[in-house]
């Protein structure tokens, strides 16, 4: 249990989890590729998608998402931005 706690993670450790995201990555643009299906969407012929209506949300969709951001500044939610990189 000890190897999912948090830790410091050594320059050996960046570079095994970089190797083994691109094998895992890598493998699976493999099964992608070999998915053959057409592509339905678009039965216009044009290559564009029909627009359609949308959908119906919860007028207090934006109060709550609001109301649940750690920080809001004129409407929006402020988020740092990659901040998982330093």
């Amino acid at each position: 249990m000890k190897d999912f706690t948090y830790h410091k993670v050594s320059e050996k450790e960046k570079e095994e989890i970089k190797k083994q995201s691109k094998k895992l990555l890598n493998t699976f643009a493999n099964k992608l590729e070999k998915i053959k299906t057409k592509e339905s969407h678009f039965k216009n012929g044009s290559g564009l998608r029909e627009e359609g209506d949308g959908w119906d949300t919860n007028p207090d969709f934006k109060s709550i998402t609001l109301s649940n951001a750690p920080f809001v500044e004129d409407d929006f939610i402020v988020a740092e931005k990659a901040g998982w990189k330093k």
